[in-house]
């Protein structure tokens, strides 16, 4: 096996019994591992895996709070980046529960009594995976190939020390990647060494380059800016670099954003700033006319706080931080008036989002859209109906899915029971009424115009079971699915 690094486990069980039983184990199935801790409830299970994003983590599907299937879509959800490899450890074998685990992402399942020799093969698998995974990430290192930052990252935990590091925009993602073997090119030359080139999910128009077999960077940089000048003329690139010494590149972020935020003002091949802005902005103005739903003022505020931010070629630093505590205040909004949270308003907060924007301009009128939409769905959700309205969409859009009130409230951010109620008293019937209506029709419509199987028919409306499907039809329509079919009641 060539996997050598101890897996890292965690634990979620409310039974301390499994807990130990799992655990000795993991202390004789031959696999190297290193236990990091245990949890026997969901919310305890939540808070170990951020604190130890682990290899494995074996979970209980019946815990008290939240199950272990939601458990592991609600990781999921909020690291999009998870790695971990879910077992879930259940007393079901049905289709259904199988087919509901495989749906939320997990690796394997093993069912009560646990035996050694599944439990042994399930972690062997999970090895040779992990350890495929990470060669990958070393392979695309040594090759010199471009590795995304958060690969890189996960990989790499000492300090820099020496080297060099800088950070490279263009104003289109077309201008980097035609470029960008040349600039490694002048890198690996000047630096006497290798070069990694990083790039990050959302942000395509970035990369850092990263070269640490230079001791004493400074010569090097002073060669690389000549180089870079024609570049910088030619393609509009703006270039910030540092010396990293004993840092590691997570903390080296927040300095770099803040100083490529000055090719809003001119391109230009800048100097690190030696630390980061930290003083917190007052959006207290803001924070008020959101409140109010006072769009104007919203802009108006915005345009004020930007250009003032935006200043010189100091004070601009703070643009990103500025940025943040916008985007954090439109989302603590949508959390307080229980409107879902849009998935590009996550992705504002991903490192050098602001390089997305090619100008002020840009960036100015994209966060007053923002606050906009912002106030319309806060002002929906002040008169009762905004957050049933939206989830009576989604309930129609998804159907399909294994949908339950404790997911959809998870997805909504609010409790199980506000959900309840609220929608009961918006819409006169249950949310289990109302799915089960969505999908009632639907299964009418498949079986007047298609020659479907009723059994896929069950599926394709949300129905695993074939029986419970055939009942609750029944129950609607006064006659099974095959009889509807057969005399076509349209």
């Amino acid at each position: 096996m060539s996997h050598t690094s101890p897996l890292d486990i965690c634990i979620a069980d409310d039974e301390s019994a499994i807990q130990k039983s799992i655990i000795a184990r993991l202390r004789i199935c031959g696999v190297p591992v290193r236990i990091l801790g245990c949890a026997d409830n969901a919310e305890k299970a939540i808070a170990l895996y951020w604190a130890s994003k682990p290899d494995v983590f074996f979970i209980d599907i019946n815990m008290p709070g939240m199950d272990g299937l939601n458990l592991i879509r609600k990781i999921k959800q909020e690291d999009r980046l998870c790695r971990t490899k879910f077992v879930i450890i259940t007393g079901y074998d049905d289709y259904a529960h199988l087919r509901e685990a495989i749906q939320s992402g997990v690796f394997d399942y093993l069912k009560k009594p646990i035996y050694t020799e599944e439990f042994n093969k399930v972690l062997v698998m999970i090895s040779e995976e992990v350890s495929k995974e990470k060669e990958n990430i070393n392979n695309n290192r040594k090759n010199h190939g471009m590795v995304s930052y958060e690969e890189y990252t996960a990989g790499a935990s000492k300090p820099l020390s020496g080297g060099i590091l800088a950070g490279i925009y263009a104003p289109s993602y077309s201008i980097l990647s035609q470029n960008n073997e040349h600039i490694r090119s002048i890198f690996m030359e000047k630096t006497g060494g290798d070069c990694i080139a990083l790039n990050f999910q959302i942000v395509k128009n970035f990369l850092l380059y990263l070269s640490l077999s230079h001791s004493d960077g400074l010569p090097a940089i002073k060669s690389i800016s000549h180089d870079f000048i024609t570049l910088i003329q030619e393609t509009g690139l703006s270039v910030v670099y540092t010396l990293p010494y004993s840092e590691s590149l997570a903390d080296l972020i927040e300095r770099m954003e803040q100083t490529i935020n000055k090719r809003f003002i001119r391109r230009g091949f800048y100097e690190c700033i030696s630390s980061p802005l930290k003083d917190s902005v007052d959006l207290g103005l803001l924070d008020y006319a959101l409140e109010n739903g006072e769009d104007a003022t919203c802009r108006k505020i915005i345009n004020d706080y930007l250009y003032r931010t935006a200043g010189n070629l100091t004070s601009i630093s703070g643009l990103s931080l500025l940025y943040r505590e916008i985007i954090l205040l439109i989302i603590n909004k949508h959390v307080f008036y229980h409107i879902p949270i849009p998935d590009h308003l996550n992705a504002e907060l991903s490192p050098f989002a602001l390089c997305r924007y090619p100008s002020l301009e840009y960036l100015r009128v994209q966060l007053c859209g923002m606050t906009t939409e912002l106030t319309q769905k806060t002002a929906e959700g002040k008169n009762g109906q905004g957050i049933i309205t939206s989830i009576c969409d989604y309930l129609k859009k998804n159907y399909k899915q294994n949908i339950t009130l404790n997911t959809l409230a998870d997805k909504f951010y609010v409790s199980p029971s506000y959900l309840s109620r609220r929608f009961k008293e918006k819409t006169g019937i249950t949310f289990v009424q109302y799915l089960e209506d969505i999908r009632m029709e639907k299964a009418r419509e498949y079986l007047s115009r298609s020659n479907a199987q009723i059994t896929d028919i069950s599926e394709q409306v949300g129905y695993m079971d074939l029986s419970y499907f055939s009942k609750v039809f029944k129950k609607k329509y006064l006659v099974s699915p095959s009889y509807y079919r057969l005399h076509d009641h349209l």
